[in-house]
């Protein structure tokens, strides 16, 4: 073990353990950190302390020989490795970790980081402005900031498996806690007045889309990756979902986001008249375009024929909840209402998670754990009053 002096409280620990194969020296180095303030002999003293520690962890099997590799260098090994996620998917963790992982800890190599240095960023996104007008505080809600933590630890995970470190130094902190409540729904009676609003809406296709979010329960992009061909009948095939592709635009992806997400639905009447309305107007409308018409079996669609952008049912959904003063929910906040108002009326979770979609029905049961609650206390009430009304009969 060899300490070296490298200026300002930092020392250049390095580890020599023989040689490799193709006859070149093994060596493990790390930068150990003192009180520049303090005289060499004390800042020597606390260096050799800290290196006893990290030499013991490096005969232990703990620490890694590997060449040294930045955050931010990780983060584009590590998002280059999803290629099994779906594009959109993968664009959200790169906004995620390029948005405040990599400006803060980027130029760090993996190597040097620690639970302390993460603590810190934590600390500092804790005074980070809110992305959203909608906070209370101004700041990052901690649900938000449990997002950073969650991708830094996914890329902390890649490391280890790649052999860069031995140990996930974000696994040694305490992430942030979840203070926001992600998942709203409307109860029975807002839902009746947004279906009461739905029905003045001039456009079929927009009131089709939001009656088919309420009522079947299904997710955004699968409603825009809805083509005509996936009704037969009463019955819809849910199998795929739309995708932005740069330069082409919202394209049908080639698989729904689990396996499980492959479902077919029942449609009520309702749907169905709201589908025939949509489709004999769509039908007109196209008539001039002949086969100019981009995208003849899509659902929804563009002036133009082309399946409409993903973020287009979103901006539609809020200005409708505003201008008829409705209380705000997300646009999948109707899925989370057609889930809850099942639940409500006593349908199992295994029923409900086969209908969402989900893979696990443990994933219902998490997102929708207050809506089972109060069914389950309705259901004590049901069965007490029942048995409470034989015994006195």
């Amino acid at each position: 073990m060899n300490l070296e002096n490298r200026g300002n409280g930092s020392w250049r620990l390095t580890i020599s353990d023989g040689y490799a194969p193709d006859g070149s020296k093994i060596r493990y180095r790390q930068t150990i950190k003192v009180d520049p303030t303090r005289t060499e002999n004390a800042q020597r003293r606390e260096a050799e302390k800290q290196a006893a520690l990290i030499e013991a962890d490096f005969r232990r099997k703990l620490l890694t020989v590997s060449r040294r590799i930045t955050l931010a260098e990780l983060a584009e090994e590590y998002l280059g490795s999803l290629r099994s996620l779906k594009e959109s998917t993968v664009k959200q963790y790169r906004d995620v970790i390029d948005g405040r992982i990599v400006p803060a800890l980027g130029k760090i190599s993996v190597q040097d980081l620690t639970p302390r240095t993460i603590n810190a960023f934590y600390s500092k996104l804790e005074e980070e402005p809110a992305l959203t007008k909608r906070s209370k505080t101004g700041k990052l809600s901690g649900t938000t900031r449990l997002k950073y933590h969650t991708q830094l630890h996914a890329m902390l995970n890649f490391a280890v498996r790649m052999g860069y470190i031995a140990i996930n130094p974000a696994a040694q902190v305490t992430p942030p806690r979840k203070d926001t409540q992600e998942t709203q729904w409307y109860e029975l009676e807002q839902a009746g007045k947004l279906l009461h609003v739905l029905d003045t809406l001039e456009d079929p296709q927009w009131r089709l889309f939001f009656y088919m979010a309420l009522y079947t329960g299904m997710r955004p992009n699968e409603l825009i990756a809805l083509n005509w061909s996936d009704i037969k009948g009463n019955v819809l095939r849910v199998s795929s979902g739309a995708v932005y592709a740069k330069g082409q635009g919202t394209k049908r992806s080639d698989r729904p986001k689990t396996a499980k997400s492959v479902r077919s639905i029942d449609l009520p009447p309702t749907i169905m008249t709201q589908l025939s309305a949509h489709r004999r107007a769509q039908l007109e409308y196209r008539l001039p375009f002949g086969t100019n018409w981009s995208e003849p079996d899509a659902v929804f669609t563009t002036d133009d024929g082309r399946r409409i952008c993903i973020s287009t049912p979103t901006h539609k959904f809020q200005k409708v909840l505003k201008q008829n003063n409705l209380p705000h929910i997300t646009l999948y906040g109707l899925r989370h209402t057609s889930a809850s108002t099942l639940i409500a009326r006593g349908i199992s979770a295994r029923d409900v998670a086969a209908r969402l979609g989900h893979a696990q029905t443990s994933t219902t049961l998490n997102i929708y754990a207050h809506a089972f609650e109060d069914a389950n206390s309705r259901a004590t009430a049901a069965v007490s009053n029942a048995f409470d009304q034989a015994r006195e009969g």
